[in-house]
């Protein structure tokens, strides 16, 4: 039987060197402020004035685990609040300060401007971030940090320039090391986010990965759903059967994938509960996608 939990694995924050109390040690001229990136605790951050803006439920949670799994991978943009309370004002990051304190993150990578930039500059400044974060996507920062590193750079060198942590570094490297030719394709078109291919590579071995990002890249999943679903799958125990049940396999995951795609919304586990009610006992060969590998 299909089981339906929807607890999924636990991902492990990354743990990384505190930042010192002081706020007004270690902040930076405008100059420098782009290449200098500190830790400071989330419990010191408030709103910039006038800077704040709203998010979308969706695109929170999805930035929520995004962080969850991989970290911070942008640094915030803060300025020590001129009223010696020890805090910091928020200029840029009011979503992933959000996620962090919401995950019980308690330190994130931030750029600390000078407490003395004008309120021109400040503004400034905030238009330039919002500009190379529209040209710069998770997976062109994702790529640029492997090519450091495979360009020989040390993960600590370049945990610090991104403003990561070294385990987010080295797990980045990993995942895009493994990646084959289709797999980057489909990350750099945008077909598949970083998020959900790392969840595929964690379940879906080298040999049916590309099988299963073209399945999954078709339907509009969230990532929490397809990782519940590969567990409620048992894939783990699916890939024992070895390469003879590979078609299988990915019949099973494209049929659960198109199913779910059409059922009505609701929470995860009712959805898989109507995933299972549904289940097949077997596919014809009529079935089977071409995309499919035989």
């Amino acid at each position: 039987m299909m089981d339906v939990s929807t607890e999924p694995p636990t991902l492990n924050y990354d743990s990384e060197p505190g930042a010192p109390e002081d706020p007004h040690r270690g902040s930076v001229s405008e100059k420098d402020a782009l290449s200098s990136v500190q830790e400071i605790p989330v419990a010191k951050i408030r709103p910039e004035e006038g800077l704040g803006r709203k998010r979308d439920r969706e695109g929170h949670r999805e930035l929520c685990y995004s962080i969850r799994q991989f970290g911070v991978l942008t640094p915030i943009t803060v300025r020590v609040a001129p009223d010696d309370s020890g805090d910091y004002l928020l200029i840029k990051g009011q979503g992933r300060t959000l996620a962090c304190r919401l995950l019980g993150i308690e330190k994130v990578p931030a750029i600390v401007v000078d407490d003395s930039f004008a309120e021109n500059e400040k503004v400034q400044q905030f238009l330039v971030e919002n500009v190379a974060r529209l040209r710069m996507r998770p997976i062109d920062r994702a790529l640029l940090i492997a090519r450091a590193r495979r360009d020989g750079e040390e993960s600590a060198d370049v945990a610090k320039r991104f403003g990561v942590s070294t385990a987010t570094v080295r797990r980045l490297e990993a995942q895009l090391d493994g990646a084959n030719s289709s797999e980057m394709a489909a990350l750099k078109q945008g077909n598949l986010n970083l998020t959900l291919h790392a969840v595929i590579a964690r379940y879906v071995g080298t040999a049916e990965r590309s099988d299963a990002v073209a399945a999954l890249a078709k339907y509009s999943l969230r990532t929490k759903e397809v990782e519940a679903l590969f567990e409620a799958l048992g894939w783990r125990e699916l890939v024992q059967l070895g390469s003879s049940h590979r078609k299988q396999r990915l019949q099973l995951l494209v049929w659960a994938c198109d199913t779910l795609s059409k059922l009505p919304s609701g929470s995860i586990s009712e959805r898989l509960g109507e995933l299972a009610a549904a289940l097949p006992m077997s596919f014809s060969d009529d079935s089977q996608p071409q995309a499919v590998t035989r």
